[in-house]
């Protein structure tokens, strides 16, 4: 069974600020194979990498992202002497790797967070070694699917047996090739969706027994705030 690969949960949130510049290069640093990140859409439709609606957890003020321009944001301080990045900020330093683009859009609108991201990804796709749209909200893949079929889309399944129906139900409409499960889907499950033809990109895994028991299931990405940590614990098993 090939190893699967590991991508730093926003980085590597354990060693600097995460979705900072700082932590993707860390987690880089830690032996990842890319990265998973959050983006957003500022004020002025530029895309914007961070995870939250609001700044408050970082910066103690309610500064909403949508309500902001990139410029704006980039000048707050998350508490690593970073502000907030824009999505062609992260890539770039990220280039060659695999990177998984997962979209939040409890704040925005689904159509235009798609086209935003469609642009992205034609600029961007070619110079890395795999480029990934995930969401947990349907629309927007299903959206991205029609401006830009080419770009591999990922459902993302909330442990939330009530959303996770929500989000199977529109798995014709989205035609993923990935599948994003919590670590905590049963592993019956996960060789189902795998012998359906999905790949397996699982989130967040924090774990070295859980990585190892899901590596056994024939997943094909690790998503991790541990990356050097799940690393080790994978090759342990190799050896």
């Amino acid at each position: 069974m090939a190893t699967p690969r590991i991508l730093g949960h926003r980085g590597a949130p354990r060693a600097a600020v995460e979705n900072t510049l700082a932590s993707f290069r860390k987690a880089l640093d830690e032996g990842a194979d890319g990265a998973e990140f959050d983006v957003r859409l500022a004020s002025c439709g530029t895309l914007v990498v961070v995870h939250d609606a609001d700044l408050s957890r970082f910066t103690g003020r309610a500064t909403r992202v949508r309500a902001r321009s990139a410029w704006a944001l980039s000048r707050e301080d998350l508490g690593g002497g970073e502000g907030v990045p824009t999505l062609d900020a992260v890539l770039e330093p990220l280039e060659g790797t695999f990177v998984n683009v997962e979209v939040k859009a409890d704040d925005g609108d689904p159509r235009a967070l798609a086209e935003a991201v469609a642009r992205a990804a034609r600029r961007w796709r070619g110079r890395h070694e795999r480029f990934v749209v995930s969401s947990f909200e349907p629309r927007v893949l299903v959206a991205l699917r029609a401006l830009a079929p080419e770009v591999e889309r990922g459902l993302l399944l909330d442990p939330d047996p009530n959303e996770k129906r929500r989000e199977l139900s529109a798995l014709a409409a989205v035609a993923p090739r990935a599948i994003h499960p919590h670590w905590s889907e049963g592993e019956a499950r996960l060789r189902q969706l795998r012998a359906a033809g999905y790949e397996l990109n699982v989130w967040t895994v924090n774990d070295d027994d859980g990585a190892r028991a899901l590596a056994a299931c024939g997943v094909g990405s690790l998503i991790t705030n541990h990356p050097a940590k799940i690393r080790a614990a994978l090759q342990r098993s190799d050896g």
